[in-house]
């Protein structure tokens, strides 16, 4: 059942965090809103993906640092079925901007007050009714929460974590070979000739693995460098690039800035390692 304004319809609540204390915050604040209702807690990333598909809560207030799952990674893989809207409570700023690439409803920095919790459950109350947020408003935010991630250094990311029906894989960077995007869904491609498939956008993807293992090189492709056995040149400026257990990948056009400056940057690595 959806929230209408001026009706009595309850909103379902799921509240995720690793922090007994941090619940209980969440906890006792919803406590003074009539209109919503606690249908759980959690404490891992793991569970809470259980118990999501179980309780199907409209709304999830989601810690982004969790044991098995962290909030990002669960957030990513609620794109299918009834998906609650979320609300990051977190000590860490410099996830908000990802926070938002998977439209999140709002990201409370701990420790935050009633007033601000309060401005939180109004945006949910806004999306649950269907009325959206102003753009203007939302790239206000984002820039807000981008000055406070300038300067701070991000956790590099480890592994990707997958859906495969009822079950959930973890596929560790190195091994993975490269990717290719059909649409909303990326295909992955591992050294061990696995296959695995996730919702999402190139776009998103690549900023996620930015860094100097992992580049883009065409439009529909993202290569991990450590794989890469040869680059060859093809018609019209383009490239070629061999890794093993794949067909030739194809450079595109929009890239060949982008490849012109790796070729560049392997020829003097070669050269260092000559003179050493």
């Amino acid at each position: 059942m959806r929230w209408v304004p001026g009706c009595n319809a309850v909103i379902k609540v799921l509240i995720v965090d690793d922090e007994p204390l941090a619940r209980k915050r969440v906890r006792d604040l919803l406590a003074a809103e009539a209109d919503m209702q606690i249908t759980g807690e959690s404490g891992d990333g793991l569970d809470a993906y259980e118990k999501v598909q179980a309780l199907k809560p409209d709304v999830l207030f989601l810690d982004i640092k969790m044991p098995g799952l962290s909030g990002l990674q669960l957030s990513r893989l609620l794109r299918t079925g009834k998906i609650p809207y979320i609300i990051f409570t977190t000590a860490y700023s410099e996830y908000a901007v990802e926070a938002f690439s998977v439209d999140a409803v709002d990201y409370l920095m701990k420790p935050f007050d009633r007033e601000r919790f309060r401005q939180a459950l109004t945006r949910a109350r806004s999306r649950l009714a269907g009325s959206m947020p102003k753009a203007e408003e939302w790239q206000h935010i984002i820039q807000q929460l981008s000055g406070l991630t300038a300067g701070l250094p991000t956790q590099p990311l480890e592994r990707l974590t997958v859906k495969d029906g009822t079950r959930l894989k973890f596929l560790n960077l190195p091994d993975i070979t490269h990717m290719h995007s059909d649409g909303d869904y990326l295909h992955i491609h591992t050294v061990s000739g696995e296959h695995a498939m996730i919702r999402e956008r190139m776009h998103d993807m690549e900023r996620r693995l930015a860094g100097d293992r992992f580049v883009r090189i065409s439009r529909s492709v993202l290569v991990n460098l450590e794989h890469v056995k040869e680059i060859r040149p093809a018609m019209h400026g383009d490239y070629k690039f061999i890794l093993p257990g794949s067909e030739p990948l194809s450079s595109g056009k929009t890239y060949r800035e982008t490849i012109r400056e790796l070729m560049i940057r392997f020829r003097g690595d070669s050269r260092s390692t000559a003179h050493r």
